[in-house]
């Protein structure tokens, strides 16, 4: 999905996944810089594991206290979370407003973190 948007835009980028063992996060970020990688998307427990290795995080990212998303700028690796946001934009497609309502979440992923 990732290559074929990166084609479809023309950009010279590509995709791939990484296999990072739970309680590696002080290496992955070491491989992030290493590697040169512009960006990565991490899942859980690694959303969690990262931060005390990132250079900054965003506000939100903070108060979540998980990012999702790290990019790499000469080096400095700045950590954000795109679940709230995403979250949001799904409910706003849906035309399901949240505001003042009680909601049930099922999960306790990024999502449900962010949601929170």
């Amino acid at each position: 999905m990732h290559n074929a948007a990166f084609q479809a835009c023309g950009l010279d980028y590509v995709y791939v996944r990484f296999d990072v063992a739970p309680g590696s996060a002080e290496a992955a970020s070491g491989g992030i810089r290493g590697l040169g990688l512009a960006g990565v998307n991490v899942t859980k427990p690694l959303k969690t594991e990262m931060i005390p290795f990132l250079d900054d995080i965003t506000e939100e990212a903070r108060q979540i206290g998980s990012v999702n998303t790290i990019i790499n700028r000469g080096g400095v690796l700045s950590g954000a979370s795109t679940d709230g946001v995403g979250l949001q934009r799904a409910l706003d497609a849906m035309d399901t407003p949240v505001s003042g309502k009680r909601v049930v979440i099922l999960g306790a992923g990024g999502t449900a973190r962010a949601a929170c």
